[in-house]
């Protein structure tokens, strides 16, 4: 139903296994990537019990860096959804909250310093809320997100669904990553500059494919 907060606690006890289980099968060729991240999408929102959950991926287009969504499902509708492009280029201030805290946690998104320029573009158009993003990284470089969202009405994130879902991207992480980009070019697209602090910088390079990853060394010296 339009509107309807999804229950943050749907599981009596949920299962540690369970995201664990579908990674493997992943692994072991028993399910195909597009399955894999339909019913991970779906894990993750019963898991952290949430509106959306979805999992993006920093490509570089030719209008710029943008945070791609690859997959997300929306419990409401209980089906797989739709989700327009988050550019960095317009969000400078939920990019470094991304990269110096790996994770933004925003119960009123249309009013948090972090994600309210992301208002007009993302938020309201999707009648998105509150937003609850943590960084997908793999060997240091930053890939994505996973990120999980409340629509109709703000949602209160509580400390254990932020160290509920870190858990999940830590275990995650490396198998996302080859699920990700097993038919994407990952030659980086970005760099790190120490001189700028705070800000992605693209590289001058041409770009071949549609979509190519922008990968992000959070190194600083």
């Amino acid at each position: 139903m339009a509107g309807a907060i999804w229950p943050r606690h749907n599981r009596a006890m949920p299962d540690p296994l369970a995201l664990q289980t579908l990674c493997g099968q992943l692994d072991r060729g028993e399910i195909h990537r597009g399955e894999f991240l339909d019913r991970f999408t779906r894990e993750v929102a019963l898991d952290i019990g949430c509106s959306r959950a979805a999992v993006r991926l920093l490509v570089n287009t030719e209008s710029g860096a943008v945070l791609r969504c690859i997959a997300i499902f929306d419990a409401g509708r209980d089906a797989m959804a739709q989700a327009s492009d988050l550019p960095a280029g317009a969000a400078d201030a939920y990019f470094d909250a991304l990269l110096n805290d790996g994770c933004v946690v925003a119960s009123d998104a249309r009013s948090h310093p972090a994600t309210s320029m992301l208002g007009p573009s993302y938020l309201e158009p999707q009648d998105v809320h509150s937003l609850l993003d943590v960084s997908f990284s793999v060997n240091g470089v930053l890939y994505g997100t996973f990120s999980c969202e409340q629509t109709g009405t703000a949602a209160a994130w509580t400390p254990h669904q932020l160290k509920r879902l870190r858990e999940i991207g830590s275990r995650a992480s490396l198998t996302l990553m080859h699920a990700i980009t097993s038919e994407i070019d990952t030659a980086p697209g970005a760099l790190w500059q120490s001189s700028t602090p705070n800000r992605l910088m693209t590289m001058p390079m041409p770009l071949d494919a549609d979509a190519v990853v922008y990968r992000v060394s959070p190194e600083r010296s």
